[in-house]
């Protein structure tokens, strides 16, 4: 397995922001490297061709990247989350240093960036055409590539000085207190001490049973275990039927309460995927 880490590309994008993050953390350099899409990274990294992965996880606007949940609760990725990393998000209008806004008609951006900053692309751009980019840095490549003055990308500062565009406008996020975390995924636990440590987990309730998800929540609810997150998703196999991702502060390494309680979810569970134990961050 090469000592290397990738993430999501090209360079420039908020990611790559996070593998700085967690690499200036870890005190040591890697290299790095930036993959195409979120699939990609986590492939690589569950068949050993990196040691490390570095992918969004969630927005403080738009909510959960659902392409990272479900690629991390499938059965045949076998990965951990093994620390998370917080970037703060500044979005940027980029565009060729000749461009005017008024003389915008297309924008392009990723999806979430999109979303982060509709009020402003309602108020100041409303008849632009929309286009899809795999990544925020992709798609101040492709403005940069295709020379159309027409046509902008929504982007960091960082993207904006890798790739010689001009910032139209600065700061357009609907939402000034924007942080998207990120979660560095290794095929490797992270095997931890500290009491106050995420543990978080995937499963699906007993099918036709009633009240089963009362039921696993009650395992927490005994022991006093505090829940900070629980979110459901599709399964992709059934409709109507639904698999829950949940954080807890505890560490089933160093607490028995907190090692029953999975073992009984576990127990009561269709489906029971341990999906890592990290640092909680301070």
């Amino acid at each position: 397995m090469s000592e290397q880490i990738a993430y999501l590309g090209p360079k420039g994008t908020y990611c790559g922001q996070a593998v700085e993050k967690y690499l200036r953390r870890l005190g040591k350099k890697m290299e790095t490297v930036p993959l195409n899409t979120i699939t990609e990274v986590i492939h690589s990294v569950n068949t050993h061709k990196y040691k490390y992965g570095i992918v969004p996880l969630e927005n403080t606007i738009e909510g959960s990247v659902s392409a990272t949940l479900d690629k991390l609760a499938h059965k045949r990725n076998s990965l951990y989350i093994i620390s998370e990393i917080d970037i703060s998000v500044k979005h940027q209008l980029l565009a060729l240093p000749q461009a005017r806004l008024g003389e915008i008609k297309e924008i392009i951006s990723h999806t979430q960036a999109l979303e982060q900053c509709r009020d402003f692309l309602f108020r100041k751009l409303p008849n632009a055409k929309i286009l899809l980019a795999k990544s925020t840095a992709q798609a101040v490549l492709n403005v940069k590539e295709k020379k159309q003055p027409g046509r902008a990308a929504i982007g960091s500062r960082e993207a904006a000085r890798k790739y010689g565009l001009k910032i139209l406008v600065r700061d357009i996020a609907d939402y000034k207190d924007n942080v998207t975390r990120f979660v560095a995924l290794s095929k490797e636990k992270a095997i931890i001490q500290d009491k106050d440590a995420i543990t978080a987990f995937v499963f699906s309730c007993k099918k036709d049973k009633p009240g089963g998800l009362y039921e696993i929540l009650g395992f927490l609810a005994k022991d006093k275990i505090n829940m900070t997150k629980i979110e459901s998703r599709p399964s992709k196999v059934v409709m109507g039927d639904y698999i829950f991702f949940i954080d807890i502060v505890g560490n089933h390494y160093v607490q028995a309460k907190v090692a029953q309680a999975l073992r009984n979810i576990e127990k009561h569970s269709d489906y029971f995927k341990l999906l890592g134990v990290y640092q909680r961050k301070k």
